[in-house]
């Protein structure tokens, strides 16, 4: 059984998962510092910082400004890229929160050995020093359906020099419509409705997602050099993904073995269910150390690789339509009330038997109804969108 937590507080794992962590930290009241480096060459690179306290503290602490850090990776030529805070300076910092700082590594090349370092809570951190793993290929992205989902199938080549481990995310992109279409003016003044052009000028938009979530995959024990038709991710036939056209950006890793277990562990106590074989977070240790005060804590780990991506398009020739969103049939006198809330008439009263004291003659609905916008999207296409892939 996993021992009892013993911590308030959350890293984020490399690639942006989150995942709780469960380590003695009994002896430093004055909290641990947590690292999550996502250090992608030929890319920006991605560093989040937290600080780890034991439950066991008669107050909560004062929470140093990790603002004021100072983040940098260093290669074994000596080049120096140095970290910029990326978080909202204004924004307030909670002893359960984290600052996110970027590094511009995209100039940096893998024939070099790469570190990370670190500045905060008075201490000096590096992490070990790494050799970059030549990035995997992505062979082929792959949408099938069943009868509720459409699951999302990569094949992934370890490519030159693959060690067994791959490290795959994924980001969406896509079109999508409204439920309803405005076609009815509404004189304000007498709140009188009337039937006039249809506005499709909100109809389409794009929105894109990215579940900030990484999965490591071990593939030593399979005969291919890499996975084939591996499942990623899946999502519902009905969902708005459906309408159009929808776009899946791949993304793969190449990790070396002791990255695998690191990220391997997170995910096996975040997901893996409670067994008496589930390894406790703080068995296996980081790559990261406090070069000024060895016996020092810290917990975490700098990720050091390079990525590739591949996208893969869909149409909606897997859509099932879940139906409408329902509306308000309001009488005439909530009108000016839910008008002013955004509300707009969208469609005539289908009942012909409706009882006028309880229902009005047109369907009223909030913007997110008819308003593209308002459903979190935009109506700015994306630049990659008329690629074929």
């Amino acid at each position: 059984m996993k021992k009892h937590l013993s911590i308030l507080a959350a890293l984020l794992c490399a690639a942006g998962c989150i995942y709780p962590y469960d380590f003695e930290l009994d002896e430093a009241p004055e909290g641990v510092l947590a690292v999550d480096a996502d250090i992608t060459i030929g890319q920006t690179s991605t560093v989040r910082l937290g600080v780890l306290y034991p439950l066991k503290m008669n107050a909560l602490p004062k929470v140093p400004d990790l603002q004021k850090a100072r983040v940098w990776v260093e290669d074994d030529a000596g080049t120096v890229y140095a970290g910029e805070l990326a978080s909202d300076p204004t924004a307030p910092y909670y002893y359960y929160g984290y600052v996110t700082f970027t590094i511009p590594t995209e100039t940096a090349t893998s024939d070099h050995r790469y570190r990370f370092c670190v500045e905060a809570l008075d201490g000096t951190y590096a992490s070990d020093w790494s050799e970059i793993p030549a990035p995997p290929v992505i062979r082929n992205i792959e949408f099938v359906p069943d009868d509720d989902l459409v699951t999302v199938l990569v094949s992934v080549d370890g490519g030159e020099g693959g060690t067994g481990y791959l490290l795959l995310s994924y980001d969406e992109t896509w079109e999508f419509h409204t439920d309803y279409v405005p076609h009815y003016t509404v004189d304000t003044r007498t709140w009188s409705i009337e039937e006039g052009d249809w506005d499709y000028s909100k109809y389409w938009c794009w929105t894109s997602a990215d579940n900030q979530r990484s999965y490591p995959v071990d593939y030593t024990g399979l005969s291919e050099q890499g996975v084939i038709d591996w499942p990623l991710y899946a999502f519902d036939r009905r969902n708005s993904r459906n309408h159009k056209k929808y776009c899946v950006r791949v993304k793969a890793k190449t990790l070396s073995p002791s990255s695998y277990r690191f990220l391997k562990n997170l995910e096996d106590n975040t997901d893996g269910g409670d067994n008496l074989f589930t390894p406790n977070p703080g068995e296996i240790p980081g790559n990261i150390r406090c070069e000024s005060d060895p016996e020092r804590q810290v917990y975490g780990y700098a990720l050091f690789s390079r990525t590739v991506a591949k996208r893969a398009f869909l149409d909606s020739r897997y859509y099932l339509s879940s139906g409408l969103n329902p509306l308000n049939y309001l009488i005439p006198d909530f009108y000016e009330l839910f008008w002013y809330q955004g509300y707009r008439p969208l469609t005539e009263n289908p009942n012909p038997e409706y009882d006028p004291e309880q229902e009005g003659p047109y369907g009223w609905g909030p913007p997110h109804c008819y308003d593209c916008t308002a459903a979190g999207g935009t109506q700015k296409k994306p630049d990659f969108w008329d690629e074929d892939l």
